[in-house]
């Protein structure tokens, strides 16, 4: 970290001047306000160029500096506000070092520069406030990609403190979840498979439980206990990739393997993988001995945003997916987003599923982020750009806030918990159908859009809302559509073994608008057939 760049960002008023000077001084850096430079170097403020030259000169002026910066290293920078909103620039000073948003509240911010407008081009209008208002809302979706720091009621060296303190833990984010028998956290960044028994608080046996494709290019990395070569005391198990081996035989295999091992009691079980490997493992877990500690090392965007939060566990039987299966919290979740670049590139779309429906669940600004920002990417980029993992890690903490917050309030999905199923009645459906041929995210997706479709048919949303979904999932390289080979009627009838059904009718998730959802059971078979038909390419 010491030869790298530390940049904040974020809207007038924040405190990023007085911030950066403070860390600078804490951690002998030398400190740049790119304000300052340009100021200097024209001779005038901010507010005559502005006038004398114009807006696009200055922002000219902001490129040339920030590309003057992306030379130096061991700075803390202070940008101007709207500097690294331009995608080249923060491109440019991101490749440096991390980048941190200060945040504060509109009235907050009127205290702090209200004698101030006179050097503020943007406030020189009548209504300062409402001008802050609505460039804050503006700009909200572009600084949500960089880690915040809340600076309301704060001093400035604490928040100073912050950071520094931020910096030396290695950049991670760690969300507690609260449960009814205690909690866990989950801790997304980097490098955390190789510290996940210290992180996890795991000093005795352990067994992971892996899969034939990510055991192969992860298991090695993992951090193994001190007695790892004490018989009992850490084994490596592998279980057949693929949702089609997710099955009360491969649970069997499993126990007579952890039996074979002398795993007991004490000894902590570590799923590996992805979403599959995490139920079963889970399960395993649940039931093993009546069950042994449980740790989540989550290897896929689907299964860290999703699977690996709230404690459901299970496996499939013939009849439908998850219809055996217990719920077991973990002792920790830790998402290492290094995994994700090993991740193949179709694999990793299918995870922006589940964050696309989080956004549509309960956060307009994340699914606002999804709209703005390119996400369909090969995800071996990751390995070589620390901005995209950076943006990437703070996508993933604002998706796995809103599985949270839902779970946190309804742990054993007795009332709100359910509308995290939204799309899930019909991509659960799809999954079977085609035989798992379908990715559950694809399968997901396919369901989001039918989901809205219904919701629209039933006229409980927009009629525009179905085509905004379709054309963000599309954007994402999601499918929208069902696979024409799977009839209407297949499809129902899967449905119907679904296990959110209640008193016998299915029930549906449906959207009213991003971020307002709701469940109801009293849909017509007609028209759930009407939109399977409709969804068919």
């Amino acid at each position: 970290m010491t030869d790298e760049n530390i940049i904040l960002t974020g809207f007038m008023g924040t405190g990023k001047t007085t911030v950066g000077r403070l860390l600078a001084a804490r951690l002998g850096r030398a400190f740049v306000d790119t304000d300052e430079v340009i100021v200097g170097r024209a001779g005038k403020p901010i507010a005559d160029i502005f006038h004398d030259e114009g807006e696009a000169r200055f922002r000219e002026m902001e490129a040339a500096v920030t590309k003057e910066l992306a030379g130096r290293r061991g700075l803390v920078v202070a940008s101007g506000g709207r500097l690294l909103l331009d995608p080249d620039n923060a491109a440019t000073l991101g490749a440096t070092g991390p980048i941190f948003c200060l945040t504060a509240a509109p009235g907050t911010i009127m205290a702090r520069v209200a004698a101030d407008a006179v050097r503020r081009p943007l406030l020189d209008v009548p209504d300062a406030a409402r001008r802050v208002q609505a460039l804050l809302q503006q700009r909200a979706p572009a600084y949500a990609r960089f880690r915040s720091v809340v600076t309301d009621g704060r001093a400035a060296a604490d928040v100073a403190d912050d950071i520094a303190t931020t910096l030396a833990g290695g950049l991670r984010d760690v969300l507690p979840v609260r449960h009814p028998g205690g909690g866990y956290s989950v801790t997304v960044g980097e490098g955390l498979l190789a510290e996940a028994l210290t992180l996890a608080g795991v000093d005795g046996p352990v067994a992971v439980i892996t899969d034939s494709e990510v055991g192969p290019r992860h298991a090695a990395a993992l951090q193994k206990p001190a007695l790892a070569d004490k018989p009992g005391y850490y084994t490596v198990l592998t279980m057949p990739a693929g949702e089609r081996h997710k099955t009360l035989d491969t649970a069997r295999d499993l126990y007579d393997d952890l039996l074979a091992a002398g795993i007991d009691r004490t000894a902590t079980i570590i799923a590996l993988g992805g979403g599959v490997v995490g139920d079963v493992a889970g399960f395993v877990a649940a039931t093993y001995l009546r069950g042994v500690a449980f740790v989540l090392c989550p290897t896929s965007l689907l299964a860290m945003v999703d699977a690996s939060i709230g404690g459901k566990t299970g496996v499939d039987l013939p009849q439908g997916k998850n219809l055996v299966g217990a719920f077991k919290q973990p002792r920790a979740v830790l998402a290492d987003v290094g995994t994700l670049a090993t991740l193949p590139a179709a694999e990793f779309t299918s995870g922006l599923a589940e964050v696309a429906k989080h956004g549509l669940i309960a956060d307009p600004l994340l699914w606002q982020r999804l709209m703005m920002e390119e996400w369909h990417f090969d995800p071996r980029e990751l390995a070589t750009d620390r901005l995209r993992r950076a943006d990437l890690q703070s996508l993933l903490v604002r998706a796995i806030d809103v599985k949270r917050d839902v779970v946190e309030e309804d742990p054993f999905e007795h009332g709100r918990r359910a509308v995290l199923n939204l799309g899930h009645t019909f991509g659960h459906a799809v999954e079977q159908v085609s035989g798992y041929a379908v990715r559950h995210g694809d399968a997901v997706a396919m369901g989001l859009a039918a989901a809205t479709r219904l919701s629209a048919v039933l006229e409980e949303c927009s009629p525009s809302l179905p085509k905004v979904v379709e054309m963000v999932l599309a954007r994402l390289g999601l499918p929208t559509h069902i696979p024409p080979a799977l009839d209407p009627a297949a499809l129902f009838a899967a449905m119907s073994t679904d296990k959110k059904r209640a008193a016998g009718r299915l029930r549906f998730v449906l959207i009213r608008d991003i971020g307002d959802v709701f469940v109801r059971g009293d849909v017509p078979r007609e028209m759930v057939l009407e939109v399977l038909e409709s969804c068919r390419a």
